[in-house]
């Protein structure tokens, strides 16, 4: 017999407790795109699928566009209809579970003191005398209604402490006493069977449990009335069993207040007691008709969710037309959606993106047997919606059969079952139309001009809404708009069209946080493109303030030629980017009453990107402190002989300097050394490795960055589209060969030891970097923790690192140390650093 586990049951009612991160969300993972609230029965709504809660409520689901359906509570159906419709849904509500007792007990008296009773009069309760009083009664005993006293705290506020007694503080006797006459007092049988509920459940509450399952029969089962409130007192004797240690016949009692009870449903099941499947096997044994079959079988697939095909089998022979057998198809549907439609897609490289596939929807999936396993169960619960097709022609198994197919990519089928759907059901008709929206799209190959126009003339309400290319917020639901911009930005990034790729799901700013130049020229070319069509103005609404836009673009342009020593080129971009206004960055109103996020405004003596460059980006590092001040890290060089260099400077004039630098650098006296010293510095300390690291990677600081890792050698951004492109900042690794180019040069020309000391110092760190790239890069074999040789595997990987570190990679230490130990640059570097140190001690 296979148990079922309390951790199995208790993740089952709460996923999360799973997850490390409280802010996790599963239902934030995928899109949606079946609505599963289309099945008709609202009754079994709670029961579709989520992970990021114990029930489904469609006030928090809103992925297929639908809004969240009102469920009327029975009971208070049940008052209207007692009050003979004199009152509205909502009053009778108000009556019920709102209005306080001290207003009823006042009308009962003559005086009308609230407002619903002023406006229905005196004659109110001499209408409805019984149900009033009956009312009375229930909200004394109310606050009574728990097996133990309890505080809690008013608006959080420790100081307005709120103690709850529970019901075995009333007088026991006395109380039952009261009710039981009461009862038998009463003449209307709803109102009879009210204060018999009220009898079961103050002795379940105070655990008289023996006189509450007395009590179901000698009150309730008299009267022989089917009304919602039977089944809550039903409810109210299976507690009673319950706590009697009497699990199966509390189950069976449950069960059916689960069938007959629309607003009983979730606590009901929240009851039964499942911990092995015998507990279902009793269930189906004692079940008489193939609907109450049918519900056995779907709680024991609820309970224990994974393929539920076997199950929808057996129950698709008792019942085709089952609720139940609907919902579990829904659930069923609903869980393929989260393998295929992933609503980011995670992969560690190009070719492990591509291995998933590259035109959505694709089945996510990292291990081949349950990818392999996926696919069998989409082949499953399609054979088993064709069955349910045959035996029942109802809309809900033709929406799902074509469904289905749109996931597998048989656009052409979904499209003809999708169109040959007769019906006049509003839901249904909102549901057919997104999915032949959906196959239509999907099915194009390339998205042309003239699609575009198409898609704009048969779908204008969805592409012209306002702000229709918003990127994502982190707390918005994936949804079917969401879903279409994600095929377009994959469509149009197969066809090679990047600019557009990115903008119909990033604001041009996000460029920012992976400065490609490839994918910058693109989003250039289509921001100077003359006429755009109807549906490119709309992907242009992404094109967001960055200041001057073309000054953006040429400092990103501009940076990547600093990087490459392209000092001419770079000038010829800074020249374009004069009128640059800054990073785009923004920041919390925390003043306002909305916290907005508003654009950062840059000081006059602030770095933001382009001007207030320090001349100490020429200097060399005494300390490597990225948290400190420059004064504290940098030192800096004697720039005596270079005039031109400015204490700040702007991209610009530093493309300028270098270019003169350059020249000047061309001799072979000591100005030259020198010159070339300070390009190499320049190169060093803007690389990843430098307190100036920011400078040319679009940054404003030198803060800790996936920019500023080495791990990070390979950007996967764009190997489906651009989406969530600000969430992975890179840039790509630095060429160490051009600061050691010039190093050499300077190496080359000096005359003076202590300044080849230094160059050598600073080569040798640039040699470092040259190092951490190859150690990053070196594909060692994954170490299991778990592994029994792991501690050995560690060490032999640490013996491949000294090795290669000392034969490859430390060349300017090892001449530092052979020709200018007796230098005080030599000494003092001794001192200051203490990796040196411990090179040269060996």
């Amino acid at each position: 017999m296979k148990k079922f586990t309390v951790v199995v049951i208790l993740f089952i009612l709460n996923p999360n407790i799973g997850k490390a991160c409280a802010w996790y969300d599963a239902d934030f993972e995928y899109f949606n795109l079946f609505t599963q609230e289309i099945i008709q029965n609202k009754e079994y709504e709670p029961f579709l699928l989520t992970y990021s809660n114990a029930f489904y409520n469609s006030e928090s689901y809103h992925h297929g566009g639908f809004l969240q359906t009102f469920q009327p509570d029975e009971n208070i159906e049940a008052w209207q209809k007692y009050f003979k419709n004199t009152l509205t849904y909502d009053e009778t509500n108000a009556l019920v579970k709102i209005i306080h007792i001290k207003h009823l007990n006042n009308i009962k008296k003559g005086t009308l003191t609230h407002e619903l009773f002023k406006k229905l009069g005196k004659n109110f309760y001499t209408n409805f005398q019984e149900g009033l009083d009956y009312l009375i009664e229930a909200k004394y005993l109310e606050p009574y209604m728990s097996f133990s006293d309890f505080t809690y705290y008013k608006n959080g506020d420790y100081q307005n402490e709120i103690t709850i007694k529970s019901a075995s503080s009333l007088d026991y006797n006395k109380t039952h006493k009261a009710l039981i006459s009461l009862y038998i007092a009463a003449k209307n049988k709803e109102i009879k069977l009210r204060y018999a509920y009220q009898i079961i459940r103050f002795n379940h509450y105070t655990k008289h449990y023996k006189e509450a399952v007395s009590a179901f029969d000698t009150y309730v089962k008299p009267i022989q009335l089917d009304t919602p409130i039977y089944w809550y007192a039903l409810d109210q004797k299976a507690g009673a069993l319950r706590g009697l240690g009497r699990k199966d016949e509390a189950n069976w009692d449950f069960f059916q207040v689960f069938i007959h009870s629309r607003n009983k449903k979730q606590s009901a099941y929240l009851s039964m007691f499942f911990l092995e499947e015998s507990n279902f096997e009793t269930l189906l044994n004692k079940a008489k008709t193939t609907e109450e079959k049918n519900i056995a079988y779907f709680l024991l697939a609820y309970n224990g969710f994974a393929n539920p095909v076997p199950i929808m089998e057996k129950m698709l022979a008792n019942n085709a037309k089952s609720d139940v057998l609907k919902v579990l198809t829904a659930r069923a549907i609903n869980s393929i959606e989260r393998d295929y439609l992933p609503y980011t897609i995670y992969c560690s490289s190009k070719e492990d993106c591509e291995k998933y596939g590259n035109r959505l929807p694709i089945a996510n999936s990292y291990d081949e047997d349950e990818h392999e396993e996926n696919h069998d169960f989409i082949h499953e619960l399609e054979a088993v919606v064709k069955k349910a097709k045959s035996k029942s022609n109802e809309e809900f198994w033709h929406i799902s059969d074509a469904y289905i197919k749109f996931l597998k990519k048989d656009y052409a089928q979904s499209l003809q079952i999708l169109n040959n759907i007769q019906t006049k059901n509003d839901v249904y008709i909102a549901e057919i139309e997104k999915m032949k929206m959906l196959n239509d799209i999907l099915s194009q190959p390339t998205i042309t001009a003239a699609y575009e126009e198409v898609m704009m003339q048969k779908y204008s309400e969805f592409f012209n809404q306002e702000n229709a290319t918003k990127k994502y917020k982190y707390e918005s639901i994936p949804d079917t708009q969401n879903f279409i911009y994600d095929i377009l930005a994959n469509r149009y990034l197969l066809q090679g069209e990047l600019g557009k790729s990115f903008l119909m799901t990033n604001f041009l700013s996000d460029l920012q946080y992976n400065p490609n130049v490839e994918l910058t020229k693109q989003l250039e070319a289509f921001y100077k493109k003359p006429n755009k069509t109807s549906f490119e103005k709309i992907i242009a609404k992404n094109l967001n303030d960055v200041g001057n836009t073309t000054a953006f673009f040429n400092v990103i342009y501009g940076d990547k030629a600093m990087r490459e020593a392209n000092f001419s080129l770079a000038k010829s971009h800074y020249e374009k980017a004069q009128n640059f206004s800054g990073i785009p960055r923004t920041m919390y109103d925390y003043e306002s009453d909305s916290n907005e996020q508003v654009k950062h405004v840059y000081k006059n003596n602030e770095y933001d990107g382009f001007r207030n460059i320090s001349s100490t980006i020429f200097g060399h590092n005494e300390l490597e402190c990225y948290e400190c001040g420059s004064d504290i890290t940098m030192k800096a060089e004697d720039l005596s002989y270079f005039p031109f260099l400015k204490n700040y400077m702007n991209k610009l004039q530093l493309a300028d300097a270098l270019l003169v630098l350059e020249r000047v650098g061309k001799g072979n006296d000591y100005k030259a050394a020198k010159a070339n010293q300070l390009i190499g510095n320049l190169l060093y300390n803007t690389s990843v490795l430098g307190f100036y690291r920011e400078t040319f990677v679009m940054d404003v600081n030198n803060a800790n960055s996936p920019k500023f890792q080495f791990w990070n050698r390979e950007s996967t951004i764009g190997n489906f589209y651009f989406k969530n492109y600000n969430w992975n900042s890179f840039i790509e690794p630095d060429n160490f060969d051009f600061a050691l180019q010039y190093y050499q040069k300077a190496l080359n020309s000096s005359q003076d030891n202590e300044q080849k000391a230094r160059i050598l110092f600073q080569m040798a760190s640039a040699e470092q970097g040259k190092y951490y790239q190859w150690e990053t890069n070196y594909e060692f074999e994954d170490l299991d923790y778990n592994d029994p040789n792991r501690e050995q595997k560690v060490a032999d990987r640490e013996k491949i690192w000294d090795k290669t570190k000392n034969l490859k990679y430390r060349s300017y230490f090892t001449m530092l140390k052979k020709n200018y130990s007796t230098t005080q640059t030599y000494l003092e570097l001794k001192g200051q650093c203490s990796y040196f140190n411990y090179f040269v001690s060996k």
